[in-house]
């Protein structure tokens, strides 16, 4: 419990660090060194988590922190702070706990591993894992929390690197999922150099465990290397405008939530002329005025004529926009479905006499603040009237609108020659030899406008600009410029404020191009593409400001075109892991049953192969020539049979030699004179000359003296407790021993006779049997004396 307790309050302090590293009312923004080492104890605390459970409470503890720390002003929300601030912390936390289960497969694994092979150096590999895992651990959660519907991408690693331009400008390759992975590499390295002090004693190999870290540090230090020599080759970098936009700016600092658009509009009113009277003053000539969002609280196109004959009453929006002569861009609500009463948050563009022109719609709205899931829905539409106070809820919009103004400032009134011409063309005269006036006019003068004459741009609104897939929607669309028109004065923070632009200043580096940001409260300021700003005006207070915006060459970087390729590839990889793991968890134990049965099958009949070539070179050794097939005789044994013949085999027993006469000896020299010479490898077979019974005589005798020694010894071991037996396996190859009374006939071999006279083999003299010993009528294989079963007396000698 205690541990849990641990891991908890180290997840706790990484989320108070990782707050206090972003925007905040002491530091406006944040602290880059100190996102370098805020992410430690989180790490700590992930790779010491030892259940789901566990990492769950570690992630759900982190997330919710930096949330409530970082976004407090979440609850001046209008009074809605038990939705802003109270559901959103939930279910950032919650998002985050699901966040730290998914990855914590990774340490599980490594809980498995053995950790002796660990330390001794034979895993060096899993020091790197460690860190590459968890800094891909932080991009995945950072993303996540970006995305979808409940998008919020606040509170994160890239928004405390804002104040470091060298190494934020890796942004128009990897997107912000490049910066956070950069900075927590470095956490995730410290965090495991502190985890290399503790194991280090106990460690089998420690230089082989040192050795892999100090390659983890190589590749850090690369990293860092080379986001360093890219973002200094992009600051560097010149780059020209090809023509620039003289812009009003304004910030009211009213609240249309509180005073209306009564006190918005006169104020804004009063801070444009100023400025544009000033501008004209210097020979300068406007082309285009922001108001912030929200301004105009009746919803277009039912109010058109409202404000341009009733309202304002001392002078009406549409004739102050007519006299400025200045077109305007103006923040409202627009009623996009009348009968079903739909509403929806836009910019409207109104021309330089105060005609409304057209409007954008907010695309990606803030939940639980300006949509209500099933807001549709009769029972939450009560709950949310009644309850909550909130009578109606927005809808997002569904096209992504491109405005073109001219500008005035621009010396060219119409395009070169060159522009828009067709690759290929025809200049013909007609048969009178003259040419067509028409065509001719193409190459004395262009009739369309010259494109740097012209403007095209852009109105992300709130908090879209803090999000890549809105803006990469209208990049590609054709904007030059992004103008982003906001209402953050609720917040009543600084750090609102503040944080808002960090969030958004990378959209400019992203696709390297100019950000604008017209504000009610602040953060007003303009953005260059290296995330630079040219002017800006205090937050909370009323100001305008006329700059001129430089617009750039429109060009295609790798994240304009790839996005999020960055994350998605870690993503990939993360994935491929996770579906081993999965896989390994859940495959059924019937399965691995089943697997392992093949593998012992495969086994086997790897066994039996070597079994049976070494076999076929044993019989190719031993195998007996055609007579001696002859003699052996096939037999079955019983049960019976074959103890008694295992006792048999136990014991020395030695056959009594038959006696043969002479008139005997002689009828077998009549009979086959010839003496049978041995075949190789064989014993000498029984021969009827003189000198072969002389020498069977004398191996009698030698036979029947070693017998008389071992049925001595065999006595003695009687007497004292019983023979000690050995059990002994008959070699391979050989025919097992039967009694003679059950000896199968073999085709084509006469019947053995269970006699006395037994009949002579070809060439051989008859086998005597005795009287006390059991003989078996056939032989071993190697010319063998055949074993028999005695009855425990001494043999005969011979007389």
């Amino acid at each position: 419990m205690n541990s849990v307790f641990l891991q908890v309050f180290y997840a706790i302090f990484s989320g108070l660090s990782e707050a206090m590293a972003i925007s905040n009312e002491i530091l406006p923004f944040g602290s880059p060194f100190l996102a370098l080492f805020c992410m430690i104890p989180l790490y700590k605390a992930l790779y010491n988590a030892k259940s789901f459970r566990q990492a769950f409470l570690i992630f759900f503890a982190q997330t919710i922190t930096v949330h409530v720390i970082s976004s407090f002003w979440l609850a001046n929300f209008h009074g809605f702070a038990i939705f802003t601030l109270g559901a959103s912390a939930l279910g950032t936390g919650a998002l985050g706990g699901f966040t730290g289960m998914v990855v914590y497969i990774f340490p599980r694994a490594l809980q498995r591993m053995n950790a002796l092979e660990i330390d001794g150096g034979k895993k060096s590999y899993v020091t790197g894992a460690k860190i590459l895992w968890f800094s891909s651990t932080i991009v995945f959660w950072e993303w996540i929390k970006s995305t979808g519907f409940l998008a919020y991408p606040w509170g994160t690693l890239s928004m405390a690197a804002y104040r470091w331009k060298i190494f934020t400008q890796i942004a128009d390759i990897t997107g912000v999922w490049g910066i956070s992975f950069l900075f927590a590499t470095v956490s995730a390295l410290i965090g495991e150099g502190l985890n290399l002090l503790d194991r280090l004693p106990h460690s089998q190999d420690p230089s082989s465990y040192g050795r892999s870290y100090i390659q983890c540090v190589k590749f850090a230090a690369v990293l860092f290397i080379c986001a360093g020599v890219y973002g200094i080759f992009s600051l560097v970098q010149v780059r020209t405008p090809i023509k620039k936009l003289n812009a009003v700016i304004v910030q009211q600092n009213i609240d249309p939530w509180e005073g209306g658009d009564k006190a918005s509009i006169a104020v804004s009113k009063e801070l444009t002329e100023q400025q544009i009277n000033m501008m004209r003053e210097a020979g300068q000539e406007p082309d285009l005025v922001l108001w912030s969002e929200g301004v105009l609280s009746r919803p277009f196109p039912n109010s058109i004529e409202f404000y341009r004959t009733e309202y304002p009453v001392d002078e009406t929006l549409s004739e102050f926009i007519s006299r400025m002569n200045v077109p305007f861009i103006i923040g409202g609500t627009t009623l996009v479905d009348r009968y079903k009463r739909l509403y929806s948050n836009s910019a409207f563009l109104f021309d330089c006499n105060g005609e409304y022109a057209g409007f954008y719609s907010k695309m990606h709205l803030v939940p639980f603040a300006e949509q209500i899931p099933f807001a549709q829905n009769p029972l939450m539409k009560w709950f949310m009237g009644e309850v909550v106070g909130m009578k109606a809820t927005l809808n997002p919009g569904t096209q992504v609108v491109l405005f073109k103004i001219p500008l005035r400032s621009s010396r060219e009134s119409s395009a070169p020659l060159w522009e828009n011409m067709s690759p290929y063309a025809t200049i013909e005269l007609d048969a009178e030899g003259r040419s067509d006036e028409e065509k001719s006019r193409r190459y004395i003068e262009n009739p369309e406008r010259s494109r740097n004459s012209m403007v095209s741009f852009t109105t992300p609104i709130c908090f879209e600009d803090a999000f890549s897939d809105v803006c990469s929607k209208l990049y590609k669309y054709g904007s030059e410029v992004f103008l982003n028109i906001t209402n953050d004065s609720w917040s009543k923070m600084a750090s609102s404020e503040y944080q808002h632009f960090i969030a958004a200043s990378y959209r400019a580096i992203e696709y390297r191009t100019t950000l604008v940001r017209c504000t009610n409260s602040g953060y007003s300021a303009v953005v260059d593409p290296e995330g630079k700003i040219l002017c800006d005006m205090d937050v909370f207070k009323q100001q305008s400001v006329s700059c001129q915006i430089p617009i750039y060459e429109r060009k295609w970087t790798v994240y304009s075109v790839l996005g999020d390729w960055f994350a998605y590839m870690i993503f990939f990889f993360m994935g491929l892991f996770f579906v081993k793991e999965c896989a390994q968890a859940t495959v059924p134990e019937k399965v691995r049953r089943i697997r392992r049965f093949f593998t012992k099958l495969r086994e086997f009949r790897t066994w039996v192969a070597a079994e049976m070539k070494s076999d076929d070179e044993t019989d190719l050794e031993d195998q007996p020539t055609l007579e001696d097939q002859t003699d052996l005789d096939e037999t079955k044994l019983t049960p019976e049979d074959e103890s008694e013949q295992d006792k048999t085999r136990d014991e020395e027993i030695h056959l009594e030699e038959p006696k043969f006469t002479q008139d005997e000896i002689s009828a077998v020299k009549d009979e086959d004179p010839s003496v049978t010479k041995p075949r190789r490898g064989r014993k000498p077979k029984a021969s009827t000359s003189a000198s072969t019974m002389e020498e069977k005589k004398a191996g009698t005798k030698k036979s029947t003296a070693v017998g008389k020694s071992k049925a001595k010894v065999s006595e003695k071991k009687s007497s004292a407790g019983g023979t000690k037996q050995t059990e002994t396996k008959a070699k391979r190859g050989r025919p097992p021993l039967a009694k003679p009374t059950e000896v199968k006939q073999k085709r084509g071999r006469p019947p053995a006779v269970k006699s006395a006279e037994t009949k002579p083999k070809r060439g051989r003299p008859p086998a005597v049997k005795s009287a006390e010993i059991k003989q078996a009528n056939t032989k071993n294989k190697r010319g063998r004396p055949p074993l028999a079963k005695s009855s425990g007396a001494k043999p005969k000698e011979k007389k």
